[in-house]
Formats: C-alpha cells, structure tokens, sequence
C-alpha cells in the first residue's frame, strides 16, 4: 500500500517525459532503451485485425505469445525487457519472472511482485518489492542495505537514507503532492546538495 508524506520541498526533477506519454496500447518493449523512450513494439497499431496478447500464465511460461492477424508472433522472455499491459502498467522479465514497474518514468525504478504463501489451514498474497538502479541494471530485494550496496559511491544518499527511512518498509513511501516515490526525491535531493558543494 502506498503511503502518503508531505515533506518540505526538495528539489524537482525533470522526468522522462516519453514515458509519461505514453498511450494505454499494450505491446512490447524489446529493450530497456525501448522502455526508456516509451517505444512499444508488437502493439495492437499494427493490425487492424485480430489482435491478441497471450498474458495468461505468463510467469511460468519462456515464451510471450501474440496474435496479430492471421500472424502468430512468439518472444522468448529472456530476449525483451518487458511488456505493457492494456491498462498501461509496464513489467519487466527478470531471470523468467515477470515485476510490475511501479515507477517507470523516474530514476531507480521500484518494482513489486505478488505470490501466494500457502501455510497450513492460512493461504494469503505476500507482495515483496525490489529495485534497480536503473533499467539495464539488475533487479535486488528493496532494502536499506541493498541500495547503499549497489549506490555505494553516493555517500550522501546513504546519509539521507537514515535520515528519511527509519525502516525498509517505509521505502515505498509515496510523496503524493509532488506525485513521485519519496525515494527518488531524496536520492535527487543528495545530488543536487552534492552539486552545489561541489561549486565551493
């Protein structure tokens, strides 16, 4: 669940404006630079026939399917970055799973991922969260640790990380006035401070 904070303002940063407009087309993004750009190949434009995108049991299945016509197209997942639904929601294939981007148009990208715990007479959907540094990078488990591990050359981030996140569930924490995860504000906020003290 997202949770909503109001803190004083941090400096904005300009967003990847060719993801934000992106159309609800579903389709598929052959690379990560695709991703980046919003460039979604195999999409439903490309017919004006029938037109079908086999998502069912995508997560266990190596291959993506499509219907395009009187063409039947197939992917191997390992060869795409990912795909975009037709609500608009974008994921992204990693070692054959598939992680619902949460963020797709800021810097580290924040991904979820939902299963079903099965326990005795207790079954329930567990979400975990995990993220990259950016879409060409590898995929780690959402934690303080993690991200000071894989940004171990931004120093200053690990400082605002202890200042701002008390605990790893609170870094999926979403700053709703300034609609973007606090996170990426305050990872923005180290390097813009950093900037200026480097200008001294």
């Amino acid at each position: 669940m997202k949770r909503s904070f109001y803190i004083f303002p941090l400096l904005l940063f300009s967003l990847n404006s060719a993801v934000i407009a992106q159309k609800g087309n579903e389709g598929i993004y052959l690379s990560a630079n695709d991703f980046a750009n919003g460039k979604i190949s195999f999409s439903h434009n490309i017919t004006d026939g029938k037109y079908k995108f086999r998502l069912r049991d995508i997560s266990c299945k190596s291959h993506i399917k499509i219907i395009a016509g009187n063409k039947i197209i197939r992917l191997n997942k390992d060869s795409v970055f990912g795909y975009r639904d037709k609500k608009n929601t974008c994921y992204r294939f990693y070692k054959k799973a598939a992680y619902k981007i949460m963020n797709p148009a800021e810097k580290i990208l924040l991904y979820s991922s939902t299963s079903m715990e099965v326990e005795p007479k207790n079954s329930h959907r567990v979400t975990n969260y995990f993220f990259s540094e950016n879409a060409n990078s590898p995929i780690y488990p959402l934690s303080k640790w993690n991200l000071k591990t894989v940004l171990y050359k931004d120093g200053f981030f690990h400082v605002l990380l202890d200042v701002y996140f008390s605990c790893d569930n609170e870094l999926t924490a979403y700053d709703s006035f300034n609609k973007i995860y606090l996170l990426n504000r305050v990872y923005e906020e180290s390097k813009q401070t950093l900037s200026k003290i480097n200008k001294y």
